[in-house]
């Protein structure tokens, strides 16, 4: 029953885009196509994780600014998303989007979550955007469509019918490429898109889109008042010279993205031994995941599980001398502010969510028949219920990791080494 009120919900959100979209394109006069306006304001659309809608979107947003140098790009972000993109040199403004995910129908059962929507349409509506980007998922589609911006560029099969008008075919993860690189086509669609407008001027790549994009790496900007306070914090922790290993323990889609307890407890008393730091990190719902390690290896282990913001927990990781983590959001904040990684992997696919041009990060894994199993449509839990791919990743594996990334890291810092670039090694390391 609740499967078929949800179907039904999202055919009535379809059939009101669609009408919307009608009445758009009868109320517009048919352009004349050889007068292109210039494009000054862009509208970007990425509603989703910590990860993906904030380093794993910062490519994108760079490329479109190398596209299009004169143009404002502003992007409409979620409480999570907001403090991590406003300090991005690309991206001129960060317009908030409280009303949540409204294809939800328990969301959409909030009248404070229409009248949210509705404020910030309006905004959106007054910024008189000529281009919009829908990242992902049909919400954005919607939204890109409501914004008023005459050219709308997205995926066809995660969109709206009729939402778009410039729909590039297919959808995310249907052909193979990192999360990032679905964004970064978007944005280079959209300048072919507009070049090949422009009387005289051949596109640039018009017949191409079968192939993989690669935009920059990246990219993430730590706020100095957090720098502070994580400096404060680290100061009785941390001792001058001892290597920082910050464990992020964490995966908020999914048990089964989640390493086992014992192994982190187990990890951490080896990095203990070693004469390490470590630094247990995440967010308000790890809370228990971290009070646990904490408790089983021992009061030397900080626990910061909970009790950062995101700039501080931005600041934090860019403090590390290692990052452990899974596929979570942090990890991938620890690659944008160019820390070294060690990721474990298990029901994802790391050539689609993996450490993206990532010089130093090393991926941890135990491939399986059966792996990688993780589909969009559900959170990541084990569909035979044993999570074997992640048990057989041994904490033994994981610490060699660390300590090989810090040997790296020693030598680059020798005088012999002093100087030298690890760039160029590769996306990452497997072992």
């Amino acid at each position: 029953m609740k499967r078929r009120l949800r179907r039904l919900y999202h055919a009535a959100w379809g059939a009101a885009v669609a009408l919307a979209a009608v009445a758009e394109r009868l109320s517009c006069r048919r352009a004349d196509p050889r007068e292109v306006p210039p494009v000054r304001r862009i509208l970007v659309l990425r509603f989703g994780l910590l990860g993906d809608g904030t380093a794993l979107l910062s490519p994108a947003l760079q490329r479109l600014k190398e596209r299009f140098p004169t143009s404002v790009v502003h992007v409409l972000a979620t409480p999570l998303q907001g403090p991590l993109l406003q300090g991005l040199p690309f991206v001129d403004a960060v317009i908030p989007w409280t009303a949540g995910d409204l294809l939800e129908p328990r969301q959409a059962l909030r009248p404070g979550a229409w009248r949210a929507a509705a404020g910030a349409i309006a905004e959106l509506r007054r910024g008189r955007y000529h281009l919009a980007l829908a990242c992902y998922g049909p919400l954005a589609s919607a939204v890109a469509l409501l914004s008023g911006a005459p050219r709308r560029l997205g995926f066809a099969a995660e969109a709206f019918p009729l939402a778009l008008t410039n729909p590039l075919p297919g959808g995310r993860y249907d052909r193979g490429w990192h999360e990032v690189n679905y964004s970064v086509a978007l944005a280079d669609a959209a300048a072919r898109d507009v070049q090949f407008q422009v009387p005289g001027k051949r596109p640039d790549g018009a017949d191409k889109g079968s192939s993989e994009p690669h935009g920059p790496p990246l990219r993430l900007v730590v706020e100095e008042g957090a720098q502070r306070t994580i400096a404060a914090l680290l100061q009785p922790l941390v001792a001058p010279g001892v290597p920082l290993v910050v464990l992020v323990p964490g995966a908020t889609n999914g048990r089964a993205k989640r390493w086992p307890l014992p192994y982190w407890v187990t990890l951490a008393g080896q990095l203990l031994a070693a004469g390490r730091a470590v630094v247990l990190a995440g967010g308000p719902e790890e809370r228990s995941l971290g009070r646990a390690i904490r408790e089983q290896a021992g009061a030397a282990i900080a626990d910061l599980v909970g009790r950062t913001t995101l700039p501080e927990l931005l600041a934090l990781l860019e403090r590390a001398s290692v990052v452990v983590s899974g596929d979570s959001g942090p990890l991938h904040l620890a690659i944008a502010v160019g820390r070294p990684v060690v990721a474990i992997y298990g029901p994802t696919d790391p050539r689609q969510s993996g450490p993206y041009r990532a010089a130093r990060a090393t991926l941890v894994r135990h491939e399986l028949p059966c792996s990688p199993c993780y589909r969009l449509d559900r959170v990541a839990d084990c569909p035979l219920g044993h999570t074997l791919c992640q048990r057989l990743v041994t904490p033994q594996r994981v610490y060699h990791a660390v300590e090989d990334l810090l040997d790296r890291h020693r030598e680059m810092n020798s005088p012999a080494g002093r100087g030298q670039s690890l760039e160029g090694e590769g996306l990452y390391r497997t072992t």
